[in-house]
């Protein structure tokens, strides 16, 4: 079995602190036996590309791709509002969504993608996981937690980053393997 990789850009310290009380707002607002596996604030990132399990190529290729700057200047990005995936039935998924920064999210991923040789996923929604839901609810059930107010930043983007995720009965641990800063 390969490693589980995934690229990523890291929210600024700050912002991560923001989003951190957000969360335990949010998290505050449901029901205290709803299982929901909640995404800890020093382990949220915005996901690029979820590679899953790859082999030593795979690493060396997705290495390679972040040797040179990524053709992209560094950018604001901010969040604003919650949402959950998918949009229609029971949602697995909480998320913060973005507000500034989403197309500049977008480009990167572009680049990236267009340097790995990948197909640009056009279905690609920048969004930051709060949480998951372990069991099955109703969209009815949360849709008052959706309306509350949730913003945090402007925090500065300006790298993107090729981790491992080593899953365990604690939560994931993230190994960083590579990185691209941004550059105009």
């Amino acid at each position: 079995m390969g490693k589980r990789l995934f690229l990523a850009a890291d929210i600024d310290p700050s912002v991560r602190e923001a989003v951190g009380r957000i969360s335990s707002e949010v998290r505050q607002r449901f029901d205290p036996r709803a299982r929901m596996s909640w995404v800890k604030p020093d382990r949220m990132h915005l996901t690029l590309h979820f590679f899953g399990d790859s082999d030593a190529a795979d690493e060396e290729r997705i290495s390679q791709a972040l040797k040179a700057p990524i053709a992209h200047p560094p950018f604001e990005l901010s969040f604003n509002g919650l949402g959950a995936f998918p949009e229609r039935g029971s949602p697995r998924v909480l998320w913060l969504g973005i507000r500034e920064g989403a197309d500049a999210l977008r480009q990167v991923h572009a680049i990236v993608s267009g340097r790995m040789g990948m197909p640009i996923d056009d279905e690609f929604r920048p969004h930051l996981t709060l949480a998951r839901y372990r069991d099955r609810v109703r969209r009815s059930d949360i849709d008052h937690i959706l309306a509350l107010p949730a913003a945090a930043g402007p925090g500065r983007i300006d790298r993107v980053t090729l981790y491992e995720s080593r899953l365990s009965p604690k939560g994931p641990t993230y190994t960083r393997l590579a990185e691209a800063l941004l550059k105009p």
